[in-house]
């Protein structure tokens, strides 16, 4: 049997994820949030920390590293009009934009926010992507790089030395505890939550050259010192809610996704930017661990309070969670230049066996007319 929280959805195959007494780390940090922070003390310290770079709106104080997305947006809006600072906007380029990934950065230039979309060279980039999807199991590899990597590079190349990051996600959705009280990002957070175990400077034995992927890069202490480049969690000085981004950003004439729930999720507010970070990318998280973006939506809006465990296993169900996210399959093999053979022998390279039904004799993977996996655990 399958170990699930006894009260939200998380499995105990989620990597770094620590569960007491039946319950996971996630849970117990929204116990915390919702009952024993002290929220307005971290609002006043958040203030005091932001008086030393707050400047006179001639220059910018801040680096918001956005995705178009309705958190990075509310950072922005909420840094702004709430506490009176001026910010740039930093954008890292996913492998493939979609449209209402577009439409949101735009959001972000009408709102009357200054926008840089950092690039790298497309030749580079698709092979850290074939990288992240052969040796890793992660199609969108190099994008989590960039995307804590790019802001930070522009932040010593403009000399701004204060990045306002969101959550902090290892409090809101589980891992060591030595991080979860932090409120800061660093170097060292980001090789060890985002990289996978795997350095960018390994990727020359797979013939990448280092100076080609120069904005996946991390500057060196050298440069982060000269700066005094300091990257916080909004996410530690204010309470967290995905639903009040949403419902600011919403207002104000930001986009869901059109054709409602992205494949895989519950929901139609998240990875709205890229083409497969919003399917192949959970997909393949499913494959490995047994869960997906659905079950991650729906342990939110449990932990948030807004919907029982027991309402949550039913929703669970009806969500496309666990079904090969066939909308932007063909592109992606386009963007490789591989086979749909080559895809799927792939992913059943990285299915994790012993949470999907085999075949008694053989031991091969058990498929449906879809040919989707059929698993052996759900919550229940």
């Amino acid at each position: 049997m399958l170990q699930y929280c006894s009260s939200c959805l998380i499995p105990v195959t989620r990597p770094e994820q620590v569960f007491v007494d039946g319950v996971c780390d996630a849970c117990h940090s929204a116990e915390a949030k919702h009952k024993e922070i002290d929220w307005q003390a971290r609002e006043n310290e958040f203030r005091n920390i932001l008086d030393r770079y707050r400047g006179d709106g001639s220059a910018y104080d801040c680096i918001i590293p956005v995705s178009g997305g309705k958190d990075s947006c509310y950072q922005a809006l909420i840094m702004r009009d709430k506490y009176g600072m001026t910010p740039l906007c930093v954008t890292h380029t996913p492998c493939e934009l979609t449209e209402v990934g577009l439409k949101n950065l735009n959001f972000l230039r009408d709102q009357g926010f200054d926008l840089i979309q950092v690039s790298g060279n497309r030749k580079s980039y698709r092979e850290l992507v074939r990288i992240g999807f052969f040796k890793l199991g992660d199609c969108c590899w190099p994008e989590h790089i960039g995307i804590f990597t790019a802001p930070i590079r522009v932040a010593v190349n403009y000399n701004i030395p204060l990045l306002i990051w969101g959550e902090n996600s290892q409090f809101e959705y589980g891992g060591p505890a030595s991080h979860k009280e932090n409120n800061y990002l660093d170097r060292n957070w980001l090789e060890q939550f985002q990289m996978s175990g795997h350095r960018l400077s390994d990727v020359v034995h797979d013939g990448v050259d280092l100076n080609s992927i120069k904005t996946l890069l991390y500057p060196s202490d050298e440069e982060l010192k000269r700066v005094g480049v300091t990257g916080l969690f909004l996410g530690y000085y204010e309470k967290w809610d995905s639903r009040r981004n949403t419902d600011l950003c919403c207002s104000l004439g930001w986009s869901k996704n059109p054709d409602g729930p992205v494949e895989g999720a519950y929901n139609d507010i998240e990875n709205l930017d890229c083409k497969w970070i919003g399917g192949l990318h959970d997909y393949m998280k499913f494959i490995k661990y047994g869960y997906g973006r659905a079950t991650d939506q729906l342990c939110i809006e449990v932990r948030a309070g807004r919907m029982t465990r027991e309402e949550a296993v039913e929703e669970l169900k009806h969500t496309s969670e666990g079904k090969i996210p066939w909308k932007y399959v063909p592109d992606f093999l386009d963007y490789l230049s591989i086979t749909e053979n080559e895809f799927l022998t792939n992913l059943d390279r990285f299915t994790n066996r012993m949470l999907f039904e085999r075949d008694e004799e053989t031991g091969e993977l058990k498929k449906d007319a879809d040919g989707n996996l059929i698993r052996r655990f759900l919550p229940g």
